[in-house]
């Protein structure tokens, strides 16, 4: 898919923010990503989106996870091993979004598979940067070359 493709990217955030829905939404509409944006508010809302998928398969699939780590009821530890084991949705790219800077967490979301680990910023300007890395993950399928925020915004 590329930037003049006017298909709609599905989109499941699994965010329990309100203030950080709003963010990831303004993120992208400031892209100019045309997009439907389906947000769960914990883990286990998550899985069940992902079993309702993986069970009906006239259901559309999301094409990209935005996943906060630190989500209720189920973390998105969780939530991303149970996707990748998804017949329907188990390829599909995943930005991890989380507070934590932790060598750790991002090891093992990558272990777990993630695409891309997301630090959530203090500022505004660096967190309108998550648009743009949807943009590349949309555009360019694969890995996209920046991995958090320091890189994109030289902090």
């Amino acid at each position: 898919m590329n930037s003049e493709d006017p298909l709609e990217i599905r989109v499941l955030l699994v965010e329990d923010s309100a203030a950080d829905v709003y963010l990831v939404r303004e993120a992208m509409s400031r892209e100019g990503l045309n997009f439907r944006l389906d947000v769960a508010e914990d883990g286990e809302k998550a899985i069940e989106i992902l079993d309702h998928v993986d069970a009906n398969p006239q259901e559309h699939a999301p094409g990209l996870l935005l996943l906060d780590l630190n989500v209720p009821r189920k973390n998105g530890m969780v939530v991303l091993d149970r996707l990748r084991q998804s017949p329907r949705c188990g390829g599909i790219p995943v930005i991890m979004i989380s507070s934590s800077d932790s060598p750790w967490d991002r090891r093992s979301a990558f272990e777990l598979g993630v695409t891309e680990y997301f630090r959530k910023p203090s500022y505004l300007d660096q967190f309108m940067l998550l648009g743009k890395i949807v943009r590349r993950l949309v555009d360019e399928p694969g890995p996209v070359e920046v991995a958090d925020t320091r890189s994109l915004s030289g902090a």
